[in-house]
């Protein structure tokens, strides 16, 4: 029996005729392409092969013409921003051969939701980085304003400017900066506050903290302990919590919380493996059907 085939299909590219046309050459292999599909297309997928997307405006109803391979969804993003695909699915879940998410109201409510935490880094060569820490603390910040955490990542910046506070504020529109490690590795802390606090919903901003061996000061996912101890970080659910754990902020601390936080950069690495992660745990479908 020829082994199904798993590939994830990048962003832009959308259900309907012309996809059946894009060479797979241009798809993302996390386990490697299956020498019997060197130099095809997407239309030369058999129907037990399959095609990982994210959602997009058209998923929903746009015919897959052309295109055999079974299709399954997967959620780059919160649900506060992905809220119109949430309530979609409730109607359109058996397009799909798997939703993989950590969206709690679909894990709840249909029934090919399959548990896939998000996670990723922009960190990716960590382990060869140069770590010395030279900084105090640093809060990496875009133009923004959209959501909550955006809106709580400028209050803190100007309560910084306010009081003098030691954070150096790097990003698009404040201090630019190359690679993401540039506003990590040399900083003992990081102001990491991800753009929403959702249940299982935590990002690159924690990972590549964990990665960069720089202690999070963070604001995000409620239920964080559910994917790492969280010993080596500092947690806060208000404004007021990170100002405490700016002011309190020292070399002995965190020199105590350092192992800690290096003992679960592992763990953050293979989360931020996120397509692999997909992958592997469409697999673990496919080996659970056949059963």
């Amino acid at each position: 029996m020829t082994q199904p085939a798993i590939a994830i299909l990048p962003y832009g590219h959308r259900l309907g005729p012309k996809l059946a046309s894009v060479p797979l050459s241009e798809l993302i292999w996390p386990e490697g392409c299956p020498d019997r599909l060197i130099g095809k297309t997407i239309g030369e997928l058999e129907r037990t092969d399959h095609l990982i997307m994210y959602p997009n405006s058209t998923v929903h109803l746009r015919l897959r013409r052309g295109t055999h391979a079974r299709i399954s969804l997967m959620m780059g993003e919160p649900s506060a921003i992905h809220a119109k695909h949430d309530r979609m699915l409730r109607y359109t879940w058996r397009r799909f051969f798997r939703v993989l998410t950590f969206h709690d109201v679909l894990l709840q409510s249909i029934p090919n939701a399959v548990f896939l935490p998000y996670g990723v880094t922009m960190v990716p060569d960590w382990q060869n980085l140069k770590v010395e820490k030279t900084n105090s603390c640093s809060l990496i910040a875009s133009a923004k304003r959209d959501l909550e955490g955006h809106q709580l990542r400028h209050s803190v910046i100007d309560w910084v400017r306010e009081t003098g506070a030691d954070v150096d504020i790097m990003g698009r529109g404040y201090t630019p900066f190359d690679l993401k490690s540039d506003g990590l590795a040399s900083y003992r802390y990081s102001v990491v506050i991800e753009n929403v606090r959702e249940k299982n919903y935590f990002s690159e901003k924690l990972t590549d903290a964990i990665l960069c061996s720089t202690i999070p000061i963070y604001w995000g996912c409620p239920n964080i302990c559910d994917f790492f101890d969280t010993s080596g970080m500092i947690l806060c659910e208000t404004e007021e919590d990170i100002h405490r754990a700016v002011q309190s902020a020292s070399v002995k601390d965190f020199a105590a919380r350092l192992p800690r936080l290096q003992a679960i950069q592992q763990q953050a690495a293979e989360y931020g493996d996120f397509e692999g992660r997909a992958v592997r745990a469409l697999c673990a479908e496919l080996g659970a059907a056949s059963d």
